[in-house]
Formats: C-alpha cells, sequence, structure tokens
C-alpha cells in the first residue's frame, strides 16, 4: 500500500503571502503624519485652555478660604486675650496704658495654636516682607537682628485692628473702645481688617523701609476716614484703601467681627456705603 503525503507550503512562502508562523495577518504600521500631529496638539491646547481657568478659580477659592481661616483663627486668639484681661484688647501703638507692650498679634500667642501659621493671608503680596523685614540693614525696626533689643523688627501679620477699638476714648472723643465688654452689638462691630498691601513696595528698600515703620503698621486710623465726607468722597477712599485691603480676592476683603465671625465684603459695598456715609468701622452701640 502506498500512502501519499500531503505537501506543505515552505516557510518561506508562508512569509513571502505575508502570513505568519500563528496564521494571523500582520498589518502594516505607519506614523502620524504632520497635519495629524498638529490636530493632536490643538486639542490638547484647547482642553488645557478650558482647564486652565478652572484651575486657577479652584485655588483662588482656596486661598481665599485659608485666609478667611486664619483671619477667624486670630480673632478668636484676640477675644480669648480680651475675656482673660477684664475686656482689654491687647495694646497697640497708642494704648494708653503703661506696661503694655506693642505688636497685639504676638500678645495672642498663647490665646491660640501656633500663632506663626496663622498670621499671614496667602494673597498677601508683602506676606514675606512682614514675616522677616529687612535682615543685615541694620535699620531701627526693620532689622530682626538690630543691635538695640528695643528697636529690632518682630514679625507682623496681614491683618489690622480696627482704629476705634486701638485707642482709648480720650484719645478720639469718646468714640473708642478698647474694651469688648463695652460694645454693644459684637456681631456688627468690625475689629480686624485685611492690610493694605501694594506689591510696587517691594521694588525699592525705601518704600520697604517706610511700610515697616508705618505708623498703621498694627491698627487702622478709622476714626478719621470719613472726615472728608460729603466733600470729597474720593479722599475718603483713597484714606480707607492707605490701609485696608479693599479688593484682595477677587470679589473683595475680608472683615471680622467681634463675635467672632468672618465676612466677605465685596468693593461694591465699600464704596456704596462711602457713599451713604456711612462709618463702617465705628462700633456698634
Amino acid at each position: 500500500m502506498h500512502i501519499h503525503a500531503q505537501p506543505r507550503s515552505a516557510p518561506h512562502e508562508c512569509r513571502r503571502a505575508g502570513v505568519g508562523s500563528t496564521g494571523f495577518s500582520r498589518g502594516f504600521s505607519r506614523g502620524f503624519t504632520l497635519v495629524e500631529l498638529l490636530v493632536v496638539i490643538a486639542i490638547i491646547g484647547t482642553l488645557v485652555g478650558l482647564l486652565l481657568p478652572a484651575v486657577q478659580s479652584a485655588r483662588a477659592a482656596a486661598r481665599r478660604t485659608q485666609c478667611a481661616s486664619k483671619l477667624r483663627q486670630v480673632t478668636l486668639g484676640v477675644l480669648h486675650y480680651a475675656d482673660t484681661h477684664n475686656g482689654r484688647f491687647p495694646s497697640r501703638t497708642h494704648t494708653a496704658e503703661e506696661g503694655r507692650t506693642l505688636h497685639w498679634i504676638a500678645q495672642i500667642g498663647p490665646f491660640v495654636e501656633r500663632v506663626d501659621s496663622i498670621r499671614f493671608c496667602p494673597d498677601d503680596a508683602l506676606a514675606e516682607l512682614r514675616r522677616t523685614g529687612m535682615p543685615g540693614s541694620g535699620e531701627d525696626y526693620a532689622d530682626p537682628s538690630h543691635p538695640d533689643p528695643a528697636k529690632r523688627f518682630s514679625p507682623m501679620t496681614s491683618y489690622v485692628a480696627n482704629g476705634y477699638l486701638s485707642f482709648d476714648n480720650a484719645v478720639v472723643g469718646s468714640e473708642g473702645v478698647n474694651n469688648l465688654d463695652h460694645i454693644g452689638a459684637r456681631s456688627k462691630t468690625v475689629m480686624l481688617f485685611e492690610k493694605a498691601s501694594n506689591p510696587a513696595v517691594l521694588s525699592s528698600p525705601q518704600l520697604q523701609l517706610a511700610e515697616l515703620r508705618s505708623s498703621h503698621f498694627d491698627h487702622t486710623h478709622s476714626p478719621s476716614w470719613f472726615r472728608w465726607y460729603p466733600r470729597r468722597l474720593d479722599r475718603v477712599l483713597n484714606d480707607i484703601s492707605a490701609e485696608i485691603q479693599i479688593v484682595r480676592h477677587g470679589q473683595g476683603t475680608h472683615f471680622a467681627y467681634a463675635d467672632g465671625h468672618v465676612v466677605l465684603v465685596s468693593e461694591s459695598e465699600i464704596t456704596g456705603w462711602i457713599a451713604e456715609g456711612f462709618d463702617f468701622a465705628k462700633p456698634a452701640r
């Protein structure tokens, strides 16, 4: 009996036909054309352009929330200080009482956790200057290593005390209220503002020195803000914006009240109060 074997294709013939050892057809790969690559890049650029504003907005909102949280903690520290000192607020540069030291932010340290972590707003353009001063300058009240300990710089804060609560009554014609217990409506009385910050200060050592030595470095002069009302509303606005930051978070600025709550106040609301002659810093009786 003769057995006839079935003929098989030679391996090289299969490969010529485009069939591999597994029997599947191999496809031919090709790279992107220049046009396709440009289209992909354009799509990616468009997506980034759409997402970037949203990311920036989210980051700004996070900084705004962080600032409000820090300010509220500082406010509670001031209130705790007052509660343990018969209602008296921490001293400021015009406090008419001997034996009381300056700067009020340092005095509330024992009443808050880590005061250095809450004293600066993340959106404060001058935060670093107010944190470090001018090391090695030798300038009074600017150099933290000044040879005279009484003239050494000490860290400041992004927040500033309402001048009405900084002066004793006799200083401002019985309008000052330097005692928490004497405030009639705490929920309507502003205690702290966001301190004004001009980024241009960083361009000049002279401007930095003037900023650190400013007479309103720890409080506002709010009792005199409306002295030009109603003749010069622009002067009223200039006096206010020279001491507090009217716009810092896109929408406005934070006010901290004597009951501990913090509110974001818009620029338009502040200018409206100025037009009406409403002295918003004046303590509510």
